[in-house]
């Protein structure tokens, strides 16, 4: 038998029925329109995203001198020898508030710079050990009565790429919430190790059990958990941790929070071998 014969593009369409043909062609139409669509939504969105983290950031810079202003006049009045004691505790309870703004103040500037894309680290390498040895030695200068046990499992020396004011308040963070969220007489567990090419640190904590409708929003800004709710705070920390891990190119993530224990992971890349650590990191 002869081989069939291969037609030609025109010869194909007339035996293509027109409907056929023109779904086609209405479908390849709105494809394009809807192309359009999204690429102009990408933009707007774009650009309420910029507008946003520049108002974010006037905001920050318009409050932070009011605030600065208020702190040394409380300090001044504080200075004064004829208060009484409730004033004077009254007083220092203002005092510690503004504190409270300003780190408020200082993560929506930080968020700011994150969400503008502005933000980026001069990565070297950093010791993750001294660091971690750093934010423990802060907290045992708390003057508290939670009578916390604090064990430690990092190796000696160990380092990862980052910046270390960065790196510091991811792990200042995760160690100032083990403390925060603890059960008296409770006990935190701060461990790294070298896993699958980076560097985990593990921070857990005996705590009330983060209800589960709630841990897949922890880390949203300004997001408080029912376990939380007395608890000083702003609900920016985690949020702000976890971004600052993510640009290090590590991450940060929940790992359990059920009976008395709640652990989270941050991870970061290892510092490349051969550099020497810049002084004071």
């Amino acid at each position: 038998p002869d081989p069939p014969r291969k037609h030609t593009p025109g010869e194909w369409l007339e035996h293509v029925p027109i409907l056929n043909v023109l779904f086609v062609a209405l479908s390849v139409a709105y494809l394009a329109r809807y192309f359009v669509k999204a690429e102009s939504a990408l933009k707007v969105a774009s650009e309420e995203l910029q507008r946003t983290a520049r108002f974010s950031a006037d905001a920050s810079h318009q409050l932070k001198t009011p605030v600065t202003v208020l702190r040394a006049g409380l300090d001044e009045l504080l200075a004064r020898e004829n208060l009484s004691t409730s004033v004077r505790d009254e007083l220092s309870l203002l005092v510690h508030q503004t504190y409270r703004i300003t780190s408020i103040i200082e993560d929506l500037l930080l968020l700011s710079r994150l969400d503008s894309g502005r933000l980026q680290p001069e990565l070297a390498p950093v010791d993750l050990t001294r660091v971690v040895d750093t934010c423990v030695d802060d907290l045992h200068l708390l003057n508290d009565s939670m009578d916390l046990e604090v064990e430690l499992d990092v190796p000696a020396g160990l380092q990862i790429s980052g910046e270390r004011r960065y790196t510091m308040l991811i792990v200042q963070n995760l160690v100032e919430n083990a403390h925060k969220y603890n059960l008296p007489h409770g006990r935190i567990r701060i461990a790294a190790r070298e896993e699958d090419g980076m560097v985990v640190l593990t921070v857990g904590n005996n705590a009330h059990p983060i209800p589960p409708e709630s841990q897949e929003h922890i880390f949203e800004r300004f997001h408080r958990a029912a376990v939380g709710e007395n608890v000083p705070g702003h609900g920016l920390g985690l949020n702000v941790a976890r971004e600052l891990a993510r640009l290090h190119g590590g991450d940060l993530r929940l790992v359990r929070s059920d009976g008395d224990w709640t652990e989270f992971e941050a991870s970061f890349r290892p510092a490349k071998p051969g550099i020497p650590i810049p002084a004071g990191a």
